[in-house]
């Protein structure tokens, strides 16, 4: 159910995001997600990648500071409310948040957010008691071809 995310410190100056998708392009892997948080003379670089090992090790090689950490991709109704229904849930077991980021698919009306969550095996019980509906290492790695959006039932 944990997602790998990649995490890349990158010199914030131009050019930088674009080498850095060429090397990931260069071994064929596929961005599935990506986030950009911002500081003053470098940027954070977050990742989900279909291919997380060869991504991490190439990057690696290639010099780059990077880590990885476990995330979930959670689902919600794309609609006012529907990620305000998800962190009930989390907030309902006392789960911490360390950061979120998302995108919504219109032709479904589902939304993913991505989570890192502080206290991976209690979300973990969570997920598999049915409290929280998510998206499968698998669906993110591409291994899973199904319907897009045929995860599990929604919230």
């Amino acid at each position: 159910m944990n997602i790998k995310q990649i995490s890349v410190a990158l010199e914030n100056t131009s050019g930088k995001l674009y080498e850095l998708t060429q090397v990931l392009s260069g071994v064929d892997v596929d961005i599935r997600s990506i986030w950009v948080t911002e500081e003053s003379e470098y940027s954070v670089v977050h990742l989900i990648v279909d291919k997380p090992d060869l991504a991490f090790a190439t990057i690696r090689d290639k010099g780059y500071l990077a880590k990885t950490v476990d995330v979930f991709a959670l689902k919600a109704d794309d609609k006012p409310g529907g990620l305000m229904r998800v962190l009930e849930r989390l907030k309902a077991i006392n789960l911490n948040i360390e950061y979120v980021y998302g995108f919504g698919e219109k032709t479904e009306n589902k939304a993913v957010f991505i989570f890192r969550i502080t206290d991976t095996e209690r979300a973990i019980k969570a997920l598999q008691d049915g409290l929280l509906d998510y998206v499968s290492k698998d669906r993110v790695e591409g291994r899973d071809t199904s319907s897009p959006w045929e995860f599990v039932e929604s919230l």
